[in-house]
């Protein structure tokens, strides 16, 4: 019988109870202790033996072998004794000590379940502050009455302002509703009318804490383990809600103190796990997510795979129920480690700080061994990775980037570690590089002690950290000054700012492997700004295009002349300089615009909204002037950040920072400056200059006081006035007589009698350009004839015109303006004769003139081209460009209509840049883009040429006029054009003796400067050299053949040699070395019947070569034996046909069956096909020889297995030849085989695989509105892959199912052939990630180089991969007739949020979340039930879940769908 009632009796019973117990306490306990095992019994000693027992002298006489024995037991007791002293020494000092650590310990681990417990309640808190913004949606009422307020409160101010306004200005009465404003000033406030229970309003929430739950979820989640996790004790305790408190304790024997809701609970023998160690799969929100556990073996134990993915699971999904408050972009804090310039620097991200310790402690600990020592036979290359010993104590790892070798000058790419003087290195965790010198007599020593190898596995290792290091560039700055580039002041000053400290930085993008990134430092602003500010860099400020110019003010309304209007003087430097505000209506829509100015930018978060860095000259802003918020106008540069600006609407002029400046709205720019800037009109200064006193004087009449205006003049710049001052009832004084009177002034009047002597003036002869000058500006009269085409004006300079329409520098269509009139009537007359007619059905051709109705507008047009679809190419005849418009909107032009108003022109002093006869893609996109509806000023160089040969002038931005021509060369896109031979050169050449026969354009002569004659010099005439062409190439016989590229013409005529050609040209080269062996004497030749020719190349060798044309100094030629075209100078090139019995060995090809896009191959197509082929051997199959021995042979190409005409035409450089019959005649032929002449049997050879179609797909039953389905492949929220889960609506009857036959093709899938044909469409079996293969149909070409790879569709699953063509293969025929088991739908009752706040968008489908869509994946697992509700165009279901709800609505609740 046992009892835990302790010796000291029973607590609460009386006197004489307790003795009675004591009493039974004692008998229980000696009955327990005569009962108890030998485990639970003390150990105890037995009492002396008697005296009859103890061996006498006698009996020990009698036995003699008993004291030896007796000695050696003694003995061995004494040692035993000792032993149990000293571990009775040992326990009894190290219990306490033990004791002591394991307490310890155990209460640090509690202390660290109790913080993570307390981390774990905030992030249930920071979950249950997110959800408080539903409360928001409770007091929308509220915000409205609010709104409703502020409306009314900005109505009462801006008429408080109108009213202070009339009550300064009393004549403002007329032009504003006085009753309107009274009005709007007296109506009382009904503060009924306003909803104010809002600020009583309860939500009904509350939170509440569920002690019981509570307390059972900390009794499993906070316990106390051994190592066999069975539990030893645990202790709860549950107060009120205010004093909730939770405790673990560990208890010993020792332990005198047991709480009273302490409960021990006994060890179990069993291993078990504990219930609260099982996975549960019930959820409680109000308890705790995560589950802190204390064991001996760990501090913290590291949670398992499937525990660890459950909980990011469930972290998520609450993630997406619950979402938080929006947070603000996350901020990165780096360390700058390197500043080369501001556009190239190094930093290091702060959270990465610990990794790189444990990257320095590893390389540390590898190079501390001897696996990292050089040997003798080790090499060093550049770019290999290095360990450098650079700190005290600390390695670190390196990239070489140049290597010396001993008795080297000049580096190497590689050499032996022993053979190594010096290298530099980069240090990837750093930035910067340093250089490293190698001790001559050290020998591998000194190398080790440096620099230390990694080994293949420490290699491997290591590559997979990534350089902490990143290169960084601050974005949109540029160095101050351009030509000197960045300055050392401005990298001091960026490592004086960053110093050593973490700073925020922000990117924007990626440029050239270096992040665009902005560093801010606390309580710095922008490290750009700071640059730009301290003028060590400025902002990048790009060319603005013509057309796309800042905006400016409108100009002050001018005036009308002789005419009396009121107006305030705003502004007064001197009586011939002051401003003026007209009062009138204007005015009121001013101080309109003037209210909403000030509530643009009186709002706190404007300064960084409208933040101007870098203005620019005479760009239009907003700054502050006495309190209030003004338009300016830049106006200059003084330096220091400041900046001049003139305040349009009041005159002043000032000097402001640049941070005082605000981006100016559109909206602010609808009324013109209000400022007029006048002079006074009556009156000059005694002197040059108005005297201090007159403009004293004159301000104190004036300034900020109403006038009287009469302008005399409205043309000019200022404009000039009389002012009178305004009187009741009589016309005011003249400001100019009071000034006159004062003796401050003299009037203009008496200047001019003073003045009677006429000033001499010399007339000049007006230039002959001026007679056409005054045409233009006057239109003509109506009743002038019509004239439907342009003709020539009689002075061909200074003519005004309008770019139309540009293709390049030498195709540039203009209008000129004094034909604007003409062409308008012609306009005119089309509206009035079609505007209201019919389509006729006319039998369109090319070259047919007609009226269209583009964008319904009717002009003069061409017909290009027709198609079969009755769309019809048109080019405008009055503006140069072509557009495509249907048949319907054509009509057929009258004949005395039938012209063109258009001129083309040819830019003159410029060819094209970089040696080409044509002008590049990017000079025309250039020219095009800057003058395509600009006005111009052109002059005609040669009016008999087509196109016309003319110079052109535009105006920049600085208002000057500018050679458009200079402009192109300044630009480098274009080149000086050079001049021709000279006179004296030409003078016996057949091109003098034409030139004289053809008339010249008269040049105007003044009588009075007759030019001299320069004396004639008579130089020897152009030796006449003729030469013929080299001899044809040797075609390759029809069939298969290999041959290596070597040109590809701009053309697009591809140059082929064959294996002996490339060969024979080796021997040929030596072969010319030897007929030329010094360069020949420099003579003039006339190339014209030059055909062959000896070329000196850029390698100093001679070469065959074929003259194309001379241009200027330089002669376009072609190597006749690699197909090459360069232009060369006169003097490399020698008239002379050398080595004509060998033929040229280069053969020209076409490609077959295939017609370029346009008239010929564009640059893009030669691009690609010289990247595909240059320098290849590649399989050419000869189609068909030419007739003419020199012209392109028919061959059809195939790079890497595939033909060049399929690869033009799926990059849509080429269209197929509609004159092939079949697709057969595109087909390669395999190349034959290089056999001898053996009698081959073709018996019980195999029939050639049938040519599959595509797949058949999955007919759904009509009969069947739904069916249960999975969900295979989801492609967006509203698009997916179905499979059918019932066989029998697929109406399938098949003796082997799809995955059997898969899998019986996968055992043997090495038997089966690889793809060779790639039509799109095509199936195939493809390889997956897993390693098998599966049904799949080809979609497309993704890469073709560096290796071709293509799209396809896993057919059964619906999603998409892209795979090499060796992972491809040909399709078993009993795969083929399974139908596609995945079936594409669109589910219906639910569209893209129409509002999103979600950032993170479907790269595809830009209208979806990627919230969205990982939300929609995880409501479409399981089986689902689709009701089908379209099946055309396309095959539309609805899906419901399990329980019959809509899949689709639980995205629509959470905001990231629409109901349709």
């Amino acid at each position: 019988m046992d009892t835990l009632i302790g010796e000291e009796g029973v607590d609460g019973l009386e006197v004489d109870s307790r003795i009675i117990g004591l009493i039974y306490t004692a008998r229980m306990n000696t009955k327990k202790d005569r009962h108890s095992g030998d485990r639970w019994k003390s150990p105890r000693f037995k009492s002396p033996p008697s005296y009859a027992d103890i061996p006498t002298q006698e009996n020990a006489e009698g036995r003699p072998d008993v004291v030896k024995v007796l000695d050696e037991a003694l003995i061995k007791a004494t040692e035993n004794l000792n032993q149990l002293d000293t571990l009775h020494q040992t326990l009894a000092n190290g219990i306490p000590t033990q004791l002591r650590k394991e307490r310890t310990r155990i209460i640090r681990e509690i202390d660290v379940a109790v913080d993570r417990a307390k981390s774990i309640l905030m992030k249930r808190r920071s979950m249950l502050l997110s959800e408080l913004n539903a409360v928001d949606l409770l007091f929308s009422d509220g915000r409205k009455e609010c709104k409703r307020i502020e409306k009314r409160v900005k109505e009462l101010r801006t008429a408080i302002q109108k009213a202070r306004h009339v009550r300064q200005i009393p004549s403002l009465e007329t032009y504003c509703n006085l009753d309107q404003i009274l009005e709007t000033l007296q109506i009382p406030v009904d503060v009924e009318s306003y909803d104010m229970s809002c600020l009583s309003l309860r939500s009904g929430l509350s939170c509440c804490l569920h002690i019981d739950n509570l307390a059972e979820s900390m009794r499993n989640c906070l316990k106390i383990t051994d190592d066999d996790d069975s539990c030893i004790r645990e202790e709860v305790s549950a107060e009120p809600f205010q004093n909730v408190t939770s405790s673990a304790e560990v208890w010993d024997s020792s332990s005198q103190s047991v709480q009273r809701n302490a409960e021990p609970i006994r060890k179990k023998q069993s291993t078990r796990r504990p219930s609260f160690m099982e996975g549960t799969d019930t959820e409680d929100t109000d308890a705790c997510t995560e589950m802190v556990e204390i064991a001996r073996s760990s501090l913290v134990a590291e949670p398992r795979r499937n525990e660890r993915h459950r909980a990011l699971r469930k972290h998520r999904r609450q993630h997406f129920e619950n979402p938080p408050n929006p947070q603000p972009k996350m901020v990165h804090y780096v360390m700058a480690t390197h500043i080369v310039n501001p556009g190239h620097f190094y930093v290091r991200y702060m959270i990465e700080h610990k990794t790189g310790q444990k990257l320095s402690k590893k390389i540390t600990e590898f190079c501390s061994g001897e696996n990292s020592l050089f040997t003798f036979n080790d090499e060093i290359k550049t770019g290999s990775v290095l360990f450098v010993y650079w700190k005290e104590d600390v390695w670190y790892r390196v990239t070489v980037t140049e290597l010396f070798q001993k008795e080297c000058f000049q580096s190497v790419t590689k050499c032996l570690a022993s053979e190594v003087s010096r290298l530099r290195v980069h240090f990837q965790d750093f930035g910067f590089s340093k250089c490293f010198s190698v001790p001559s007599d050290g020998g591998l020593n000194s190398l080790n002690a440096c620099l230390r190898r990694p080994d293949a596995a420490t290699l491997a290792d290591i590559n997979g950290w990534a350089p902490l290091a990143i290169r960084c560039s601050l974005k949109d700055i540029i160095p101050s000054d351009l030509v000197k580039g960045w300055t050392s002041e401005a990298s001091d000053e960026m490592r004086r700012k960053l110093g050593s400290e973490a700073v925020e930085m922000q990117v924007f993008g990626e440029d050239g492997g270096a992040l665009l990134v902005d560093l801010k430092k606390t309580q710095m602003l922008s490290l750009r700004e700071h640059l730009v500010f301290m003028e060590l860099a400025r902002f990048y400020s790009p060319i603005v295009a013509a057309g796309s110019a800042p905006l400016l003010f409108y100009p002050p309304v001018p005036p009308k002349i002789n005419v009396e209007f009121n107006a305030m003087v705003a502004h007064v430097i001197s009586p011939s300089d002051f401003y003026v505000q007209q009062v009138g209506v204007e005015n009121m829509e001013y101080l309109l615009l003037h209210s909403k100015l000030q509530d643009c930018y009186s709002h706190p978060k404007a300064d960084r909204e409208f933040q101007i860095y870098c203005p620019s000259l005479s760009q239009a802003c907003v700054a502050s002037y006495d309190q209030e918020w003004c338009r300016v106008q830049v106006t200059g540069f003084p330096g220091g950040q400041m900046v001049q600006v003139r305040y349009v609407d009041f005159g002043y002029r000032k000097t402001l920072s640049v941070k005082e400046l605000r981006q100016i709205k559109d909206e602010f720019f609808a009324l013109p400056e209000m400022a007029l800037w006048c002079s006074l009109n009556d009156v000059v200064s005694l002197q040059e200059m108005w005297s201090d006193e007159a403009c004293d004087m004159f301000k104190e009449l004036v300034e900020h006081k109403l006038v009287t205006v009469v302008a005399k003049k409205s043309d000019t710049r200022p404009v000039p006035v009389c002012l009178y001052e305004i009187g009741d009832d009589f016309p005011g004084a003249s400001i100019g007589d009071i000034l006159v009177k004062n003796g401050l002034a003299v009037s203009s009047k008496q200047n001019q009698v003073k003045d009677t002597q006429p000033l001499e003036m010399t007339v000049w002869d007006p230039p002959f350009e001026e007679e056409v000058l005054s045409v233009v500006p006057t239109p003509p009269p109506a009743s002038e004839e019509l004239k439907p085409s342009l003709s020539l004006p009689t002075c061909l300079k200074d003519i005004r015109v309008r770019v139309t329409h540009v293709t390049s520098p030498g195709n540039i269509f203009v209008q000129l303006l004094q034909f604007d009139s003409q062409l308008k009537r012609i306009h005119d007359t089309l509206k009035s004769l079609f505007s209201k007619s019919e389509p006729q059905e006319i039998h369109w051709e090319a070259e047919m003139f007609c009226a269209a109705n583009n964008t319904g507008v009717w002009e003069r047009g061409k017909v290009c081209s027709v198609t079969t679809s009755g769309v019809v190419e048109v080019m405008r005849c009055d503006f140069g460009n072509k557009v495509k418009l249907h048949v319907d909107n054509l009509r057929p032009l009258r004949p005395d209509l039938i012209g063109s108003f258009l001129l083309e022109c040819n830019l003159s002093g410029v060819r094209p840049a970089g040696g080409r006869s044509t002008w590049t893609a990017t000079a025309c996109d250039f020219i095009s883009l800057y003058l395509t509806g600009a006005m111009a000023v052109m002059n005609i160089k040669e009016p008999t040429t087509s196109p016309v040969l003319v110079s052109l002038f535009c105006s920049n931005r600085a208002g000057q006029n500018v050679n458009f021509a200079d402009f192109l060369i300044s630009e480098g896109l274009a080149l000086k054009e050079r001049k021709t031979v000279s006179t004296s050169e030409t003078v016996f050449s057949e091109d003098s003796v034409l030139s004289e026969k053809s008339p010249e354009p008269q040049k105007i002569v003044s009588p009075s400067q007759t030019p001299p004659t320069p004396t004639r010099r008579i130089n020897p005439p152009a030796e006449r050299v003729q030469t013929r062409s080299y001899p044809p190439p040797e075609l390759p016989p029809c069939g298969h053949t290999i041959m290596s590229i070597s040109a590809i013409s701009e053309q697009g005529v591809i140059y082929a040699m064959t294996h002996q050609a490339v060969c024979e040209f080796d021997r040929l080269r030596e072969r010319l070395q030897q007929h030329i062996k010094t360069l020949p004497r420099q003579k003039n030749y006339n190339w014209k019947g030059v055909l062959g020719c000896a070329v000196m190349g850029t390698d100093m060798f001679w070469y065959r070569g074929q003259v194309q044309e001379v241009i200027g100094g330089h002669v376009k030629v072609r190597y006749v034996d690699q197909g090459l075209v360069e232009s060369i100078p006169v003097c490399h090139v020698y008239p002379v046909v050398l080595c004509e019995d060998v033929p040229q060995l280069c053969v020209p090809c076409q490609i077959n069956g295939v017609i370029p896009i346009g008239k010929g191959w564009q640059w893009d197509a030669v691009v690609l096909m010289r990247e595909l082929l240059l320098g290849r051997s590649v399989n050419v199959y000869i189609m068909e020889h030419p007739e003419d021995p020199r012209g392109c042979v028919t061959v059809e190409i195939t790079v890497d297995g595939m033909a060049l005409s399929k690869i033009m035409v799926h990059h849509q450089y080429a269209t197929f030849d509609p004159a092939i019959s079949s697709q057969e005649d595109y087909v390669v032929k395999p190349p034959a085989l290089d056999l001898d002449d053996w009698d081959i049997n073709a018996e019980g050879l195999e029939e050639p695989q049938p040519v599959l179609g595509v797949y058949k797909e999955l007919q759904i039953s009509k009969e069947r509105k739904h069916f249960p389905a999975k969900v295979k492949h989801i492609r967006t929220p509203n698009e997916v892959f179905l499979c059918v889960l019932d066989k029998t609506l697929a109406k399938l009857e098949q003796e082997e199912s799809l995955e059997e036959a898969l899998k019986r093709v996968n055992e043997s899938v090495e038997n089966l052939s690889l793809l060779t044909d790639f039509p799109n469409e095509c199936p195939c079996l493809a390889e997956y990630s897993d390693g098998k293969y599966y049904r799949a149909k080809l979609l497309g070409f993704s890469e073709v180089t560096p290796s071709v790879k293509l799209l396809v569709r896993h057919v059964d699953f619906g999603s998409d991969d892209i795979i090499p063509l060796h992972k491809l293969r040909q399709l078993p025929p009993s795969l083929h007739h399974f139908p596609c088991a995945a079936v594409y739908v669109k589910l219906a009752g639910f569209k893209p949020a129409n509002v999103s706040s979600e950032m993170e968008r479907i790269p595809y489908r830009p209208e979806w979340s990627m919230k969205a869509m990982l939300e929609m994946i995880d409501l479409l697992n399981g089986e689902l039930t689709a009701v089908v509700t379209a099946t055309e165009p396309q095959l539309t279901v609805l899906l419901y879940n399990a329980d019959g709800t809509l899949v689709h609505r639980r995205l629509v609740e959470k905001g990231l769908a629409d109901y349709e």
